[in-house]
């Protein structure tokens, strides 16, 4: 792994992880389509790498009062259910087939995001 692309990866997901629009897909990628990491280790880098990062976003977005806390208080406990199930799923389907369905979504989510209809403010 060069260090460089390192920090480039690295940089770019935590640009992407402050606007909220999926940083961790882009370290994810870095780590198992170009450092040749499998997907279970490149997926335990990224949840370490996550921690500081939503630490200081969490704190900007709450300081410019961007934070419906009601609303986060409601999803913490489903994403919380959506994290035990992951973690069931990654023990009964192989690492082959979570990584293609990881290309899956991410193929989706950017066709998706082609074919949207931007919104008029």
């Amino acid at each position: 792994m060069s260090y460089v692309w390192i920090f480039i990866s690295s940089l770019l997901a935590g640009i992407a992880a402050s606007m909220g629009v999926g940083g961790g897909a882009v370290l994810l990628l870095y780590l198992t389509a170009f450092a040749g990491m499998n997907q279970l280790a490149a997926q335990g880098i990224n949840l370490i790498f996550f921690l500081p990062i939503a630490v200081v976003a969490v704190c900007i977005h709450a300081k410019n009062k961007l934070i419906n806390y009601k609303s986060a208080f409601i999803c913490i406990p489903f994403g919380l259910a959506g994290v035990w199930g992951g973690l069931w799923l990654t023990r009964i389907i192989s690492e082959n087939l979570l990584s293609k369905l990881f290309a899956l979504l991410l193929l989706y989510m950017g066709v998706r995001e082609l074919l949207a209809k931007k919104e008029k403010n």
